[in-house]
């Protein structure tokens, strides 16, 4: 059988190196010793998506960070070892003014110096993400799979990925998400052994379970509305996955967090507010989903 030839794309990845603040006990000088640089397995952290990245065939990457931490980068990038030996080219390095520890993952991609980095389709990541996931499987899938998600649209669709917290290696209080799925469509030819399609489903409901506990709190329940059912008869509801926060989207998303300003997270706003969208009356409007489907502006740059 011959070999797997590499996916050729015009993808760009964009990995967030925030400050770390659930770290503090190692990056209490953020200016020095950022979080992406925190050793792990005797590489610094951000090596770990970078290597990733560049498996995929991902070469135009942009570390997004804040400006204490933007020298500490530049000379790991330049002087170590593990760092240096990466292909090339070498990942950019934006650091925003007006990126602060407190910037939401949604607002970061409506910074002005942000937008402009990105000219097509993007992957956004954390530094400190280490994958199992074969890099350029889950690529494959978003680029056969993504397109034509969007309603009738033409126009690709977003790709997520959250992973289960119970078994072997589970975390005993780890934070979770509460996610509602419907199954895709069966596929039109069977896929082969290593695909990733049998692990995919719709995503139609996402938010953290503690906001799950304060709806069933309030309410003494959780109402499902109409709309949900009749779009989808059979859902399937998890509350033991977390987000890995590794999302591929297609471009038409920042002109979506443009016409929504108040969305801070992509988690928890983006994600959550795509999701309803496509079963819930009145929403696609609302979010200025309509105009954004029907607009040359999603189109990337050349």
């Amino acid at each position: 059988m011959p070999a797997r030839t590499a996916v050729t794309h015009d993808f760009q990845a964009l990995i967030l190196c925030g400050p770390g603040l659930s770290l503090n006990t190692f990056t209490s000088t953020p200016e020095e010793f950022p979080k992406a640089l925190i050793p792990i397995a005797n590489r610094p952290m951000v090596w770990y998506p970078l290597d990733w990245c560049y498996r995929m065939n991902i070469s135009r990457i942009t570390l997004i960070t804040p400006p204490s931490s933007c020298k500490a980068i530049e000379n790991a990038l330049s002087r170590n070892p593990d760092l240096t030996s990466l292909p090339l080219p070498r990942p950019d390095i934006l650091a925003p003014e007006t990126l602060s520890q407190n910037t939401g993952t949604a607002e970061i991609l409506r910074i002005p110096e942000v937008q402009a980095a990105i000219n097509g389709h993007f992957m956004i990541l954390p530094c400190d993400i280490i994958s199992e996931i074969p890099g350029p499987s889950l690529l494959e899938t978003w680029m056969i799979h993504a397109a034509g998600m969007v309603g009738s649209s033409a126009l690709p669709g977003g790709l997520g990925v959250w992973f289960p917290t119970k078994g072997e290696h589970a975390v005993k209080g780890e934070e979770t998400n509460f996610l509602m799925t419907a199954e895709l469509p069966p596929a039109a030819v069977c896929p082969p052994s290593d695909s990733l399609r049998p692990h995919l489903s719709q995503l139609v409901y996402s938010s953290t379970t503690d906001t799950l506990s304060d709806i069933t709190e309030s309410k003494k329940a959780f109402p499902i509305r109409h709309g949900l059912i009749r779009k989808h008869g059979r859902i399937r509801m998890l509350t033991t996955t977390r987000d890995a926060h590794i999302y591929l989207l297609p471009y038409w998303t920042l002109d979506f967090l443009n016409r929504n300003p108040t969305f801070d997270s992509i988690s928890e706003d983006l994600i959550g507010w795509w999701a309803k969208a496509t079963w819930q009356p009145g929403l696609v409007p609302k979010l200025g989903l309509d105009q954004i489907l029907s607009s040359s502006s999603t189109t990337p740059r050349t």
